[in-house]
């Protein structure tokens, strides 16, 4: 099937499908509040700051992590394998998959970049979209889905809706400045990225008083949860100002089975590889 659907921008306030609104819920949450939001008691002691040369922070328990904050391929209210959905269930792992197929076939997607940049944009998540009508009824009881990804390489959030039954594309929406929680792909790169950066020193020293020795080398090493930053919304130095037109995340970090090591403080701008500071 061809994607007839018409190509529009995204309204930048109302009007967002109910996976945009939902998505959009770190886009300004303070760190205390997003750390309950997902289950993060953070250690008081927990440094994570580049000029540490402490002994290492005290363990400290935590909720159980879960590397990266994105939905991956499935949507949080994910039916059971294999069941046959329609009107507002939840949708199955195979409508997903179905869902990002058609909307990927789109030829002006291939021009899009993922977070590593490879080709093709960054898949983000899947989620019913809004019924057609006021009641919420639809007589056709048509499974319309809303499937989202970042394209790094212009820097913009597109969002497709897509017929199941039919097999197309009903419309495309993009839009600029709107910054979901960030997939588990772009945590974990931004996770790298702080590793192998000079203000990822604190982290990385910290690790090790943490281990007893370890080198940390790779974001596997961690329990991970990122949350997205905007200056739109929060301040942030000069450094920073791009972030809301660029995608920007900040990381909970933990050590696997230890303690918590706070890098709430430290920014990783994925739109152009860099690491800045707030405070």
């Amino acid at each position: 099937m061809t994607d007839q659907g018409e190509s529009r921008p995204l309204p930048q306030k109302g009007g967002l499908g109910r996976g945009i609104r939902r998505a959009l819920w770190g886009g300004g949450t303070a760190v205390v509040a997003t750390a309950v939001m997902i289950g993060i008691t953070l250690p008081r002691d927990a440094s994570g700051d580049d000029h540490s040369t402490t002994g290492g922070p005290a363990a400290a328990p935590g909720a159980p992590g879960q590397q990266g904050a994105g939905s991956g391929d499935v949507t949080e209210n994910e039916a059971p394998e294999g069941a046959h959905q329609s009107g507002r269930g939840p949708l199955t792992k195979a409508e997903v998959d179905r869902a990002k197929s058609i909307a990927l076939r789109r030829d002006a997607l291939r021009s899009a970049q993922d977070v590593d940049g490879g080709r093709g944009p960054e898949y983000l998540d899947t989620d019913l979209a809004e019924p057609a009508d006021a009641t919420g009824a639809r007589t056709d009881r048509a499974r319309r889905v809303e499937v989202l990804f970042y394209d790094y390489g212009h820097d913009r959030l597109v969002k497709k809706t897509v017929d199941l039954a039919s097999g197309t594309v009903e419309r495309t929406d993009t839009a600029t400045g709107l910054q979901p929680p960030p997939s588990n792909d772009e945590t974990r790169e931004a996770a790298s990225l702080l590793i192998r950066d000079a203000l990822g020193t604190g982290l990385r020293a910290d690790f090790t008083a943490a281990t007893k020795g370890g080198d940390l080398t790779s974001p596997d090493q961690l329990r991970l949860r990122g949350i997205t930053f905007n200056t739109a919304e929060q301040s942030a130095p000069a450094g920073l100002a791009k972030c809301g037109r660029h995608r920007c995340v900040r990381l909970f970090t933990q050590v696997k089975d230890g303690p918590w090591i706070d890098t709430t403080h430290l920014v990783v701008d994925l739109s152009d590889r860099t690491v800045g500071r707030i405070h």
